[in-house]
């Protein structure tokens, strides 16, 4: 009996030393990742403006862009660890998933802008993915808005395309959960809604997300304003997601230059 113990207990130590490798790995490994991002914003230095075949950077985005021209913004809200570059590649919508800005293979991804979203025409609605990673970084803290009181303290989202004419404040109007569905499902999809270019489509949009919000903000939108949508991954339900649209409140719409 005393053998048997033995090596069950064994078996226990072997398993929780493997797993806390495991788990210790995934965390040193988001860390490394989180850090990597955050030297990009040591990046955002000032300098001349540079006119490219798509507009002007701004300035303090030209580092960026010469490191990769993919980026075409840059996300942040107050008081969180959201405070992150924005890629886009038509070609393969996908593409920062599972990459960082370098373009090197991560868990992390970077965020990205939905490849029917469009910053120069531009889309009424801005949609941008990011990874609910455990250790709290990507848009881990987006689910936060499922509180209330969060969304108080937090009710504004700064987004800037890297281009002149694109800088903005956004104001938080619905935040909610919801879930990928099925082909054919008959249930609101906000996730199919990033290429708005009509009214129709802006107030189909806009009283979706309305009736999905957790709660009522108060605040609305109308035809010709710009909205962003954040997006990321929820555990409430398989292939949940929680979603957080907010819309430009220091401008209309402004087509980068």
């Amino acid at each position: 009996m005393g053998i048997v113990r033995k090596f069950i207990l064994t078996i226990c130590i072997i398993v929780f030393v493997v797993s806390a490798g495991v788990l210790a790995h995934y965390y040193w490994n988001g860390a490394k990742e989180q850090n990597a991002l955050k030297s990009l914003g040591e990046m955002k230095t000032d300098r001349e403006d540079m006119k490219t075949d798509q507009g002007t950077v701004i300035g303090k985005y030209v580092d960026l862009y010469l490191a990769n021209n993919d980026i075409i913004g840059w996300v942040s809200i107050e008081d969180t660890k959201i405070d992150y570059p924005v890629m886009q590649t038509r070609q393969d919508n996908e593409y920062y998933l599972k990459r960082g800005f370098d373009k090197s293979k991560t868990s992390s991804g970077t965020p990205f802008m939905d490849a029917a979203s469009d910053i120069f025409i531009p889309t009424d609605n801005f949609l941008i993915y990011g990874h609910h990673m455990n250790n709290g970084t990507m848009f881990h803290d987006l689910v936060k808005y499922d509180d209330y009181e969060f969304y108080q303290e937090h009710d504004i989202i700064k987004f800037d395309t890297i281009y002149k004419g694109g800088q903005g404040t956004y104001q938080v109007l619905a935040a909610g959960y919801s879930q990928i569905y099925p082909e054919g499902s008959s249930e609101f999809q906000y996730y199919q809604y990033a290429g708005i270019t009509t009214e129709a489509q802006f107030y189909e949009y806009l009283n979706g997300v309305k009736a999905l919000s957790a709660y009522e903000t108060g605040v609305s939108a109308e035809y010709g304003d710009q909205l962003i949508t954040l997006s990321t991954c929820a555990y409430h339900v398989d292939n949940g997601r929680f979603f957080v649209v907010a819309k430009r409140i220091d401008a209309k719409k402004m087509k980068p230059q």
